[in-house]
Order: C-alpha cells, then sequence, then structure tokens
C-alpha cells in the first residue's frame, strides 16, 4: 500500500499536511497561488481559487468519468439547463475545454496534439504538411497560427472561420470519447475574459451527430480496421444506381496506393465522412480494401540507383565479348520464374538496369511487413544470377576481375 501511496502526485498526511511528488511538483507550479478547499467527497477533492468571491470556485458538477455514457449526459444536462460556463474533460492522455452558452458550443480548447488547428486544417486537405511545418516555423510568438495563414494566401477569412468551427466540432467529439478520467463544470467569473472568437453551434445537434459517429464507427471499424488501409477499385465492378457526393469524389482518387486518411485530406471530405464512403463502396463490391505499405521511395530509389550501376559494370563487361542480347535473354527468363517478376515490371533495359519507379509502385502492392528488405533481396539476387550467366560469355581472368568487383561493391549496398 505504502508504495501506491509513494508512486501519488499529491500525499495528504494523517496531520493533514500535505506533500508532493517530484512529477506533481512539476505539474502543479503553473497553477501557483492561493486555493480553499470547494469540495470534499470520497475519492475526490476540489480547490477554488482563494480570489474569487467567498473564496469559493464557481462548480455546478464534477465527478468521475465511468463509461463513454459519462460525458455524454453531463453535456446534455447542461444543454437541458441552459447553463452558460466551461466543461473540463480530463484523461490521462489529454484535457478538453468545451465552452457552453444559450444552448450552444461558443468555443472549445484542447491539449491534444490532433486538436491542432493546423492538424485540423491539414486533416481536412487545406494546407500541405511541408507549407505546415514551414509556417509554424516561422511563427512569432505573438502571431497567430490562422491569422498568419490569411495574410499568406494559403486560405482566406471565411474559411479560416470554417476551420475554427471545425476544430471546435472535433474537440467536442473527442471529448465524447473520454471512457475515464474526470469532468468539472464551472460558472464563469465575472472577471473573466469573453472568448475571442465565438462560435454558435446547438448542443443537442451536436451531441446527436456525435452519437451517431460513434454508433456508426464501430460499425465501420468491423470491416475497417484503420485509416491506414488503402481502398483498391474492383476491375470491371458494375457501379450501384446511385453513389452519395462523397462516394463518388471518393472514387475518382482511389487508386489502391492511398490510404483513407490520405483520401480524406484530398477530398476534403474528413476522416468520419470518407470512413462511411469506404464502408458503403465496400459494401457494393466497388473496392477491396489492403494494408498499407511501408515502403519509403526514397530508400527504393537509392536502393535499386546502386544496383543498376552494378548492373551496368556486369552488362558493360559482357557487352565486350558481344553477349548483351544473350544475357538480357537469360535474365529475363529467370526474373518471370523467380517470382520476383511484379517488382521488376517489364524487366532490364539495354544497360541492365530497372526501373525505379515501376518498382516503388508495385511494392505499395505487396503485402509483406518488409517490403523493402524482399526488394534487396530480389536484387542481390538478380545481380548474382547476372554475374553467373556472364561466365559464358566472359574469358576466365575477365571473369574472376568482374567478380571480385561486384562483390565488393555488394557489400557496401546497405538499405539505411
Amino acid at each position: 500500500m505504502r508504495a501506491v501511496v509513494d508512486e501519488a502526485d499529491l500525499v495528504i498526511e494523517p496531520n493533514g499536511l500535505v506533500r508532493t511528488s517530484a512529477s506533481g511538483a512539476q505539474a502543479l507550479k503553473r497553477f501557483s497561488g492561493a486555493y480553499t478547499l470547494a469540495v470534499a467527497s470520497p475519492g475526490m477533492l476540489l480547490f477554488g481559487d482563494a480570489s474569487l468571491a467567498e473564496g469559493r470556485a464557481r462548480v455546478l458538477m464534477a465527478g468521475e468519468i465511468v463509461n463513454r455514457m459519462t460525458v455524454m449526459e453531463v453535456i446534455n444536462v447542461i444543454a437541458t439547463a441552459n447553463w452558460r460556463g466551461e466543461l473540463l474533460v480530463a484523461t490521462p492522455d489529454w484535457e478538453r475545454r468545451l465552452h457552453f452558452d444559450q444552448g450552444a458550443l461558443k468555443g472549445a480548447a484542447s491539449s491534444s496534439i490532433d486538436d491542432k488547428l493546423g492538424e485540423v486544417i491539414f486533416r481536412a486537405g487545406g494546407i500541405s504538411r511541408r507549407d505546415l511545418e514551414r509556417v509554424l516555423k516561422d511563427l512569432a510568438p505573438d502571431e497567430r497560427f490562422g491569422e498568419t495563414l490569411v495574410s499568406r494566401g494559403i486560405i482566406d477569412q471565411a474559411q479560416l472561420f470554417q476551420f475554427l468551427q471545425k476544430q471546435s466540432i472535433e474537440v467536442f467529439h473527442g471529448a465524447l470519447l473520454a471512457g475515464e478520467g474526470h469532468y468539472v463544470f464551472r460558472l464563469p467569473t465575472d472577471s473573466e475574459e469573453p472568448l475571442g472568437i465565438q462560435m454558435h453551434m446547438p448542443i443537442h445537434g451536436l451531441l446527436m451527430e456525435g452519437v451517431q459517429r460513434i454508433d456508426e464507427m464501430a460499425l465501420f471499424r468491423e470491416r475497417i480496421p484503420s485509416n491506414q488501409m488503402c481502398p483498391v477499385p474492383v476491375p470491371d465492378a458494375p457501379p450501384p444506381k446511385k453513389l452519395d457526393e462523397t462516394a463518388e469524389a471518393l472514387m475518382m482518387v482511389v487508386d489502391g496506393t492511398r490510404t483513407i486518411d490520405e483520401l480524406a485530406r484530398m477530398t476534403g471530405h474528413g476522416e468520419f465522412a470518407t470512413t462511411k464512403a469506404v464502408y458503403h463502396l465496400l459494401q457494393a463490391k466497388m473496392i477491396t480494401l489492403r494494408r498499407a505499405s511501408n515502403v519509403d521511395v526514397d530508400t527504393v530509389k537509392r536502393l535499386v540507383a546502386a544496383f543498376n550501376e552494378v548492373m551496368q559494370d556486369i552488362f558493360i563487361a559482357v557487352a565486350t565479348y558481344g553477349g548483351v542480347a544473350q544475357t538480357r535473354k537469360t535474365l529475363d527468363a529467370w526474373i518471370d520464374g523467380s517470382g520476383y517478376g511484379p517488382f521488376f515490371g517489364e524487366g532490364m533495359d539495354d544497360f541492365g538496369c530497372v526501373d525505379a519507379n515501376v518498382i516503388s509502385k508495385a511494392l505499395m502492392g505487396v503485402e509483406n511487413d518488409s517490403p523493402v528488405d524482399s526488394l534487396n533481396q530480389a536484387l542481390r539476387e538478380l545481380a548474382a544470377f547476372a554475374l553467373f550467366s556472364a561466365t559464358t560469355t566472359l574469358p576466365r581472368d575477365q571473369e574472376q576481375t568482374l567478380a571480385r568487383d561486384v562483390n565488393r561493391r555488394l557489400k557496401q549496398i546497405r538499405i539505411e
């Protein structure tokens, strides 16, 4: 029992004195000030800022989140009572704050990286990852991210407001997913500054949409494990009588290599709508799914370029003795019979080189946990057989010289 107490952030001793752990002190440092005990119940203590009227925190509701219905029920009470205030939803991983007034969500904030405005705009297709990182790098401490995007012409003022609304909605829906932690709803004080930008999104509508999303996403996940799956068009699949706008837009860009996450950004329809469209396209048998390949295209190109140099040397040596045509024919036959055909596409060119772009695309369709490792093995086997086939053309001394040079260079090739 003592070990558990020692791991706690804050411990109240039997004499009433309080001590904190190093991590607890670090977490509490930003809340320095005078506090009074506002609520004391088994398992929970709430402290209010002593500078407030009567030294009490103006807390209307607080408690433990016991399941995913808890936050929904709390928000429903807030909406029904038409309360104005802030709801804090805190889990071990994040904090989300929802501001309510007049039965509507007026704004939201979150500690989750996924809820940052830049990430919301990126997922919606409003900015590329490169531009996002560039803006964040150049952003001064006193500059607002959204206003900077507008000033640079990346988005306009109307789009910024839409993205801010979308951000608040995503924070709201994220709070509904909390299955553990605590919640606190407090009234605003007279001295609190109002929100800089206020939305007005009716709570009941957001709740209904949130419940629908949770229910439907559970259904979708039975067939779509994650947004890193790649939809693959079914050749000659008869189209259904009617597709909604999202599904139609999706079918225009589905190519078997893009993940659902990437398609959501391309179309601008967002994660939920895109996942829903993928589910219906699966039901209509217009697409299948495969796992996204963990292929680093730059690594593939460097690897192929290194092997192409080795293959060129072999072909140059063979060409001296007029054996290029026979060597290429032999290697093409080996590729067809080796099972590596899909890797190499049309095979080699007249200099013994293979196309890195063709190989990269082929690898993305390979169901393999380590496709680049498999490619490395295939290229090494190809080079070994090319060297072996050259022995029928080259004199003995030339064969030995070439073998030493090729083996030395193959040892230098590494996957980085």
